[in-house]
Parts: structure tokens; C-alpha cells; sequence
């Protein structure tokens, strides 16, 4: 009787630990799949021939052969005979050198980490998705789709990536799949943008006006006025002194009046780290050995790993570039091809403004602007939740953008409800897939300007030279028309003259061309 009393507990015991080593508990993943023989890790070892210096793909969605060499670094240098498949080839390669990572990218920007790791991250779901990534997204998706061109290459794009992803077996899953047990979900051209929209805010989602308001509510102007005389500052490219303006100034806006917002400790949580910065130069060739442009450009962001770059060459009919891109965004985004070479840096610009709003009572449906009650529109977010069910968060629109922080904060200078409210480039529609396009294959300085028509955010320096000798500067990106000083503080959400006034015209963003100096150059820090 003993013998089978011991018996039933080892039994109970190895399927209770067989049980466990197979379930993710909390945030400790699931060991027995991870340590498998047949799935596990193990399965992600490389061997020497799984790195072929070249290969022939094999894709079912390819319409024609393409080659792909490697160097001795692993860069794959990609030759296609059509845009289709040189894209749909970019996504396949990327994904299988950087799937988890522009997966987990996607997933930040959408606010879906709590799909993947649990409650843990649902306050940064909820942030993110009051941030409006997902709004902007889906209106820049709209731009890019209604566009012959982009809408080839970010469907082409999705269909190279979904290509890996079919061809995974839980065996084969990278190993970061396996550790977070979860598996990839079908790639989608709304991710590709998503990814762009999270560079959006990681270059230009910073804004000191909620703190520079909580200054002025409690020390006053004077004290402000004095510790910060001239914050923000203003950063453009250096011009040389003299440079002539080919353009009349759109007039600046009047400044309305002076308004203080109500003390709130409200900050982003997620703010974007402050040691970012970004520097670049050309050199005109009188001023280099080899008679041509020297062109160098230097986008310091984190160091991540892995990189938030993947080096690539892109050859087709019409295109033959070499730089980097972003895993999970087509094209070269920074890089050269045989005629110019480009480069871009961060404009540090304030293209990000909060309003502080004055709503009706407590429903939080309607807020005051100019002189009259307006509704909000309200966006219902589901966020999915491992292990738990879903939850549900209303997110409020207003004219300005969405209503980050919709809740009573103390202290406050009134009893009347009040809430921010944002506004932001990155809400805007653009289509940057376009601008990227052309710029990989622009042969001149004429090419290079009119690759910048369509370029909204994040607001870059786009640096350039090419082999007839010219070199430029251009910032690029949606400006807003404003007072100085306007975004300073806080703005007031009940007035139409604190708002926007308009658009800065490109033409007018400060720029230059062939200085007599022999270089231009830009410095962020």
C-alpha cells in the first residue's frame, strides 16, 4: 500500500512539474519549453552553413529571381529586377535578422505590450494610446495607401515579412518568442507606419511645458522669466551670417493674452531621454583631396541592442542604394546611392504642444472653446491583457488631439474640471514612405528637394552632396506657425488665438546651399 501511495505521489509530482515547466506563471516564463531538445533555444544555434556568402530566393511571392550576397559583415546586399520584390526581399531579410524587435517595437507604439507580458504594462499601453500613435497611424496609413507608389512598397513589404513569419515552425521561432512565449502575429503595413510614428515620439515626443507651467505656478514670471530667459531655445542649421532670404517671412502671429495654467504634477511618464542629439556636415570638394563632397552624419541615439539600425544594399531598375534602415520600415534611411548622398539629424523643434482644457461637469463630453461648448469625440480602446480579461479605456478627442490627462489633478487654481489635451505633428497624415522613395533614388540637388514634399514627422535636418559638387541643408517636416515663445507654457485650450496659427511654408524653413565657406552643418545636443 506504501509503495503505491508513493507511487501516486511521484506521478502527482511529475505531472505537477511538467505542468509548471510548460506555463508561463507571472512573468517567469515557461522552462520546459524554453529548455527543450526539439523546441527550446537550443534550435536557434548557428551553424557556418546557415550563413551562405550568396543565395538565390526562393519565395512564393516573388514575381522574378533575386539574389542576395552577403559581406563579411552579414550585410545582405539585395538585387531584384522589380520594386515588388526588392521589397518584398527587405522584408523577408529583416525579419529574419530583426523579427522580435520590430515586432516588440509595433507592439510599444499600439499600446499592446499587456498582449505579450501582462497587466505589468498596462499603464503604458494606456499612455501611449492617449499619446494618439494609433490616431496618427491609421491617418498616415490612409496617406499612404491612397498612393500608387508607397502602397506598393509597404504591402510588398508586409507580404516579404509575412513570408518569414509563415515559414516558422515553434522549433524555429527566434528566441525571444520563446522566452516571452507568444508567437508573431501576421505583419501588417499599419505596423510599418507604427514603427515610424514611435521614432516620432522617441525625436520629438518631449515637451517641458507641463513642468515649465508648475514653475510659473509656484515661483512666478519673474523667478521663470529669470532662470529660463531663453527656454525653449531655438536650433536650425548654421547659416552663414548675411545669407539672403529668397522668400517674404510669413508674418509672426500676435501674441493673445497672457495666460496661467492651473498647477498640475502631471508629467509624461515615458518622456523621452534627454541625452539624445544628433550632429552632421558636408565639406564642398575645393576643400577635400579627392575634388568631391565629403558627407558625414551622425544620429546619436541609444545604444540599443539590438541596433535601431539594419544596414542593407537595395539594387533594381532605377535604384541602387547602400545605408541603413529602420527594421520594419522599407527603403534606406539614411545612406547613399551612386549620384547623392543624404543623411538626417533631430531639429529639436517644439512641434508638441498641451492645452489645458475646461470641461462642462464631470462627464468630461463637452469642453469650452471660443466662447461656446463643444462635444468630444470619444475612441474606445480595448486592451488585451494576458491572463486577465480585457480592459476598456475611453480615450477623448478634441479639436487640438487626444485628452491625455482627463482626470482632476491637485492642486488646482479652480474647482472647474480641467483636463490637457495635445497637439502634435505626429497626428498629422504625411506620407514619409514617399519621401524615402524618392530620396533612395534622387540623382540631384533638384531631386533630392522635391523628395521633402511629402515629409511630416519627426522633424529632421536632412543633410545632402552628390557627385556635381553641391551640398545643402534642408530642416524638413511639418512647422508650426507660432509666437515666440508659444509652448513655452501651457497653453489655454478655451482660446483660438493660442493655437496654431497655420503652417510654416517649406520654402521658408531656414536651409542653404553651396555656401562660399566650403561646408554646411548642423549641431543638437
Amino acid at each position: 500500500m506504501l509503495s503505491w501511495i508513493k507511487a501516486l505521489l511521484t506521478l502527482a509530482g511529475t505531472i505537477a512539474l511538467v505542468w509548471a515547466l510548460n506555463t508561463k506563471l507571472g512573468d517567469t516564463p515557461p522552462f520546459g519549453k524554453l529548455l527543450s531538445p526539439y523546441r527550446g533555444f537550443w534550435r536557434n544555434a548557428e551553424a557556418a552553413a546557415d550563413f551562405p556568402a550568396q543565395q538565390e530566393l526562393q519565395l512564393p511571392g516573388l514575381q522574378q529571381p533575386v539574389t542576395v550576397r552577403y559581406d563579411d559583415h552579414r550585410v545582405p546586399h539585395v538585387f531584384a529586377q522589380n520594386d515588388h520584390d526588392l521589397y518584398y526581399a527587405q522584408g523577408y531579410l529583416t525579419a529574419r535578422d530583426r523579427l522580435w524587435q520590430m515586432d516588440f517595437v509595433s507592439h510599444v507604439a499600439a499600446g499592446r505590450l499587456s498582449e505579450i507580458v501582462g497587466p505589468a504594462r498596462l499603464e503604458t499601453d494606456r499612455f501611449f494610446r492617449r499619446m494618439g500613435l494609433g490616431f496618427g497611424a491609421e491617418k498616415s496609413l490612409a496617406a499612404a495607401m491612397a498612393e500608387p507608389t508607397s502602397q506598393l512598397v509597404l504591402t510588398a513589404y508586409a507580404d516579404g515579412v509575412n513570408s518569414y513569419i509563415n515559414s516558422l515552425t515553434p522549433a524555429t521561432l527566434p528566441f525571444e518568442y520563446k522566452l516571452l512565449d507568444y508567437a508573431p502575429e501576421p505583419w501588417e503595413p499599419l505596423k510599418s507606419v507604427l514603427i515610424l510614428k514611435y521614432m516620432a515620439f522617441d525625436l520629438t515626443g518631449k515637451s517641458d511645458d507641463l513642468r515649465m507651467s508648475n514653475a510659473l505656478a509656484k515661483y512666478g514670471p519673474a523667478v521663470v522669466k529669470d532662470l529660463f530667459p531663453d527656454y525653449p531655445s531655438r536650433e536650425s542649421p548654421v547659416l552663414p551670417l548675411g545669407t539672403p532670404l529668397d522668400f517674404v517671412p510669413q508674418p509672426v502671429p500676435p501674441v493673445p493674452a497672457a495666460f496661467q495654467a492651473a498647477e498640475a504634477e502631471k508629467v509624461p511618464p515615458y518622456d523621452v531621454k534627454k541625452e539624445l542629439g544628433s550632429n552632421n556636415f558636408a565639406v564642398s570638394g575645393a576643400r577635400s583631396a579627392t575634388g568631391f563632397p565629403l558627407l558625414a552624419n551622425d544620429p546619436h541615439l541609444q545604444l540599443n541592442l539590438p541596433s535601431i539600425w539594419y544596414q542593407v544594399q537595395l539594387q533594381a531598375p532605377g535604384v541602387n542604394v547602400y545605408g541603413v534602415s529602420i527594421p520594419g520600415a522599407p527603403f534606406a534611411i539614411i545612406g547613399f546611392n551612386e549620384q547623392v548622398a543624404w543623411g538626417v539629424t533631430n531639429t529639436y523643434a517644439d512641434v508638441l504642444d498641451w492645452f489645458q482644457l475646461k470641461f462642462r461637469d464631470n462627464t468630461r463630453r463637452e469642453y469650452w472653446h471660443d466662447g461656446r461648448w463643444k462635444p468630444l469625440t470619444q475612441r474606445i480602446e480595448r486592451i488585451k491583457v494576458r491572463g486577465r480579461p480585457d480592459r476598456l479605456d475611453t480615450v477623448r478627442y478634441t479639436h487640438h488631439g487626444p485628452v491625455v490627462y482627463d482626470h482632476q489633478e491637485e492642486p488646482f487654481l479652480s474647482q472647474t474640471p480641467i483636463g490637457h489635451a495635445l497637439r502634435w505633428t505626429a497626428h498629422d497624415a504625411a506620407n514619409e514612405f514617399l519621401t524615402f522613395y524618392r530620396l533612395n533614388r534622387a540623382r540631384n540637388y533638384a531631386e533630392y528637394v522635391a523628395s521633402l514634399v511629402s515629409y511630416g514627422a519627426p522633424a529632421q535636418n536632412f543633410i545632402f552632396a552628390d557627385a556635381a559638387q553641391d551640398i545643402a541643408l534642408w530642416p524638413n517636416g511639418r512647422f508650426p506657425l507660432k509666437w515666440r515663445e508659444q509652448g513655452k507654457f501651457v497653453l489655454d485650450g478655451r482660446d483660438p488665438a493660442q493655437e496654431w496659427q497655420g503652417w510654416i511654408p517649406a520654402a521658408q524653413n531656414p536651409h542653404v546651399k553651396n555656401p562660399a565657406r566650403g561646408f554646411v552643418s548642423f549641431e543638437a545636443r
